[in-house]
């Protein structure tokens, strides 16, 4: 995970000129690669570990600046500053923190960075636009933040439109999960409304061959659709959203997030999805599976969740051990709902027992995994298995790792040539 800052600024910095400015933060120190003219390191002088990224000056147009950000009117230059952290596994499962020294010594740079350039740091983790600002204003903070998280599933099939199906449906069915941002690396390089929804479809197919497609922008907290190909060893793919729960109360769309849920499952193929109320900003109960294992399904969440949507197939094998009376089925799926309102699991367990559903139908969990599954659930539809060793299937995944590592060979070869 990374904690962003964005400077706007006024005056774009060669790398000898951000050198310096890094220098005046004690304990830093950054080196220049000669050949490309870029910062190609930021480490801690004491250790020598990587304190955090840096990327820009970007040029920026006024159209870039987003209506109302009176903060950075006339900011002609974007530099964005990433301090990278692990996810750590906590007694719920699932916790998160950056290393302190670090962000302070981010922190702190990114103001040196701001008075040289005569701009503004924007907190990318706690800065509203103003244009939501009307809606989300409070009079204090909560006392315990919500979070609901949204995922879908489905199999890999080369599936190049994805990105298009989502946006469709989301204009149509669910207007806070229209992104304000997006990208494959940060600074994301498409905005709405300013760019078309093709640059947001386009964009996906031809360079999230692997990588993921990143949403972003109040009040997505974070989004992401995964990458489209069905070569890789790991078939499941996924799109992840994750709002402040009281964001969506103040814009008066909780109703709208079960339409949202079913349509884009069905019109996407997925076989499984879920939107879950929890505390955690991290993880879900949704599980890993370890890259290791040959299955590319884990199996059904460890919790039991507010909604779960499941396709023809695995309704089927679910719709026993379910509450008839809180599902409702047609020939495209089967959506399962605890409660009117957003539940945590805490208060679902009360409802389902525990577990929600037979063990069989879960993933074994490995403590030393980090939460992750060490073997797959016993009991899901057969086409989520990986395929069985000499089908064409199994053969066609085999080629394309002999052709990765025949192309990486090659770009090594090439990098070792041009270094002499």
């Amino acid at each position: 995970m990374s904690y962003d800052l964005d400077v706007y600024g006024k005056v774009s910095l060669n790398a000898r000129e951000l050198k310096k400015v890094v220098s005046t933060v004690p304990g830093l120190k950054a080196t220049v690669d000669r050949r490309s003219r870029t910062i190609s390191s930021i480490v801690h002088r004491r250790t020598g570990e990587t304190a955090f990224e840096l990327d820009g000056p970007d040029q920026l147009e006024p159209e870039d600046i987003p209506e109302g950000w009176t903060e950075v009117m006339g900011a002609t230059v974007l530099y964005s500053i990433h301090v990278s952290y692990d996810v750590q596994t906590g007694p719920d499962g699932f916790s998160a923190s950056a290393e302190e020294p670090t962000l302070t010594a981010a922190t702190a740079f990114s103001a040196r960075l701001a008075e040289r350039v005569d701009g503004t740091v924007i907190d990318l983790q706690t800065y509203e636009p103003p244009e939501f600002a009307a809606v989300l204003v409070q009079a204090a903070e909560p006392e315990r933040k919500r979070y609901l998280h949204l995922e879908w599933y489905r199999l890999r099939d080369d599936t190049k439109d994805l990105a298009e199906i989502y946006l469709r449906t989301a204009r149509e069915y669910f207007k806070p999960g229209v992104p304000s941002r997006f990208g494959t690396y940060e600074p994301f390089q498409g905005r709405f409304p300013r760019d078309d929804d093709s640059l947001f479809d386009s964009m996906y197919r031809e360079s999230c061959y692997v990588g993921n497609l990143i949403l972003g922008g109040v009040p997505i907290d974070y989004g992401s659709i995964t990458g489209w190909t069905n070569d890789l060893r790991s078939r499941t793919q996924s799109v992840s959203l994750k709002f402040e729960l009281d964001r969506l109360v103040k814009l008066k769309a909780v109703d709208a997030v079960e339409p949202f849920l079913v349509a884009f499952a069905e019109r996407a193929g997925c076989f499984f999805a879920f939107a879950e109320v929890s505390v955690r900003a991290y993880g879900t109960a949704q599980p890993w599976m370890d890259v290791k294992l040959d299955d590319p399904w884990s199996g059904l969440p460890t919790a039991p969740q507010w909604m779960a949507w499941f396709a023809p197939d695995y309704a089927e094998l679910v719709a026993p051990h379910l509450d008839p009376a809180r599902t409702t089925a047609n020939t495209r799926g089967m959506l399962h709902r605890w409660t009117e309102h957003p539940a945590e699991a805490d208060e679902l367990v009360r409802l389902s027992g525990d577990p929600w559903i037979p063990a069989e139908f879960r993933g074994v969990l490995n403590p030393d995994l980090d939460g992750r599954c060490s073997k797959a659930a016993t009991v899901m539809p057969s086409s989520l298995r990986y395929p069985a060793p000499d089908s064409p299937q199994a053969l066609r995944i085999e080629a394309h790792y002999a052709r990765v590592r025949e192309i990486e060979a090659n770009a090594r070869k090439r990098a070792a040539e041009g270094r002499r």
